[in-house]
């Protein structure tokens, strides 16, 4: 009984096992499909393809410039700056009776032009008084001479011969007389420049930058009346000048820079100027330098572009030789370029002096066969290259 038993469970337990085998097949069977379904088609190459490319030499253009002399030109991007404004205040306190129709901004007034005037009533009454000082004081002086000679007489005609004193000859009231003269007239003279200042002008041609007042407003200097003493700033019409930042190595390419010819492009126009001046030291953040440029005095101020403009500047730097002008199309990666030596490719990086109409300027160089025009992929030192003919650049 008991070895009948046993045979049901070992074939249940064989079946079982079976089944997990089977089980197990198939799903490495799927896993096997699954894997070479993503894996990517495999392309049989060619050994010699790899080879055949490396020793395929490419065809390049080149150029082989002629050494000559060029004027080297920097260009910068600058704007309009003044070099100083003008506060215009009243000297003396009153209430304006009359300004100016060109006092407004972007007005335009000459030198020694009135734009301002103050109600002169009181002044023109200080001025009189002190006229009568003037003549009070003129009198007095006269009457102490005319004591004076009357003394002398009465003194000379009593001592014939004798020495005759200080006091006879009023010397001390006549000379306190006149002092008292000097002294009045003075005080006319001031009451005079107070008047003159009534109406206030400037001593240059100007234009105006900002403008505060209005007829009946009471102005004065700052200690009569605060801050209302501000009645706008105007500007010189010579303080207008162009400022651009420039990197050292440009501008000891134009050195010496000061006095060199420019051209400002703004949107008013095109106008010429001159290099003034060169900051006298270096930003300490940019590390630029920094230029100053003045305008042709034969441009009308009223056609000169606003401060505040964006310009652009061109500027004629020094005249050099033996150098080569070239192509920005020649130009490789960090200003280098590449040559054809010996029938292979060489980089070779130009000491760049600066750019003219369009083009590198650089000091001349071995050329070899000549320099690659445009980029060439897959350049690296020492590639053999073929050689087409091209223009030499002249």
């Amino acid at each position: 009984m008991e070895q009948e038993t046993k045979e049901p469970q070992d074939r249940s337990g064989q079946a079982k096992w079976m089944g997990y085998a089977q089980l197990i097949l198939i799903l490495a069977a799927i896993g096997v499909a699954l894997y070479f379904a993503q894996a990517p088609s495999r392309v049989e190459r060619n050994p010699i393809s790899d080879l055949a490319i490396d020793q395929a030499k490419p065809t390049v253009s080149v150029i082989q410039p002629v050494p000559t002399e060029q004027a080297l030109r920097v260009d910068l991007t600058g704007g309009i700056t003044l070099h100083g404004k003008v506060g215009v205040t009243s000297e003396v306190g009153g209430r304006v009776a009359w300004v100016s129709a060109s006092f407004r901004n972007g007005g335009s007034i000459a030198a020694n032009e009135t734009f301002i005037r103050i109600d002169p009533a009181e002044y023109e009454l200080e001025l009189e008084t002190a006229a009568a000082e003037v003549s009070a004081a003129d009198a007095r002086v006269r009457i102490e001479k005319a004591r004076a000679e009357e003394s002398l007489d009465s003194y000379t005609r009593e001592n014939p011969g004798a020495d005759i004193p200080e006091w006879v000859r009023r010397a001390p009231q006549v000379a306190n007389a006149e002092a008292e003269l000097l002294k009045a007239r003075a005080e006319m003279k001031r009451a005079q420049l107070r008047l003159d200042r009534t109406e206030i002008s400037l001593p240059f041609d100007v234009r105006v930058a900002t403008a505060d007042i209005e007829v009946g407003q009471f102005v004065g200097p700052a200690e009569l009346v605060g801050r209302a003493s501000s009645l706008g700033s105007v500007y010189r019409t010579d303080a207008l000048q162009v400022r651009a930042p420039i990197e050292q190595g440009s501008l000891a390419n134009l050195a010496p820079a000061i006095g060199r010819s420019a051209t400002i492009l703004a949107a008013s126009g095109t106008f010429d100027a001159v290099v003034e001046r060169t900051s006298a030291i270096i930003g300490p953040k940019s590390r630029l330098a920094t230029l100053f440029l003045r305008f042709a005095e034969d441009h009308p101020v009223e056609t000169l572009p606003l401060p505040g403009s964006f310009v652009e500047i061109s500027i004629t730097g020094p005249v050099h030789d033996n150098v080569l002008v070239l192509p920005e199309s020649v130009m490789q990666e960090r200003g280098s370029v590449w040559v054809v030596v010996d029938g292979a490719l060489k980089s070779v990086a130009p000491r760049v002096l600066g750019h003219a109409d369009g083009n590198v300027v650089v000091e001349a160089f071995d050329l070899g066969a000549g320099i690659v025009v445009g980029s060439l992929r897959r350049a690296r030192e020492g590639l053999a290259v073929d050689v087409s003919d091209a223009p030499t650049s002249e």
